[in-house]
């Protein structure tokens, strides 16, 4: 009987623990699915590479959109360089100087 009772509260123990576990990880989940597809639509840009030729520093970027966007390149300066690309395009920027610091990310503008 003490083995019976035993079981009885371990399997309902364990149902609680999982039913608590998929309820508390199914709320999040669903909040940043919401979110993950409001920032999904909203941004049209991609950057594709980052590189040097010459004297410059280049970040390479697609506007998958039918519409131009607009965007400026994150450096650790004072300034932010912005950019318009035209809508399906994909073209190279040059946002500064070799011995400028590296670009960490775009934001997209309001145009």
């Amino acid at each position: 009987m003490r083995k019976l009772s035993a079981v009885a509260i371990a399997v309902s123990s364990i149902a609680l623990a999982i039913g608590s576990a998929s309820a508390a990880s199914a709320a999040p989940s669903s909040q940043a699915g919401g979110a993950s597809d409001a920032s999904a639509t909203a941004s049209c840009l991609k950057v594709l590479d980052w590189y040097n030729s010459g004297s410059g520093r280049y970040v390479k970027v697609k506007n998958s959109c039918s519409h131009k966007a607009c965007f400026s390149v994150t450096v650790a300066a004072d300034r932010d360089p912005n950019f318009t690309i035209g809508a399906n395009k994909t073209e190279s920027f040059r946002y500064g100087g070799i011995l400028w610091t590296e670009g960490s990310g775009i934001k997209e503008k309001d145009c």
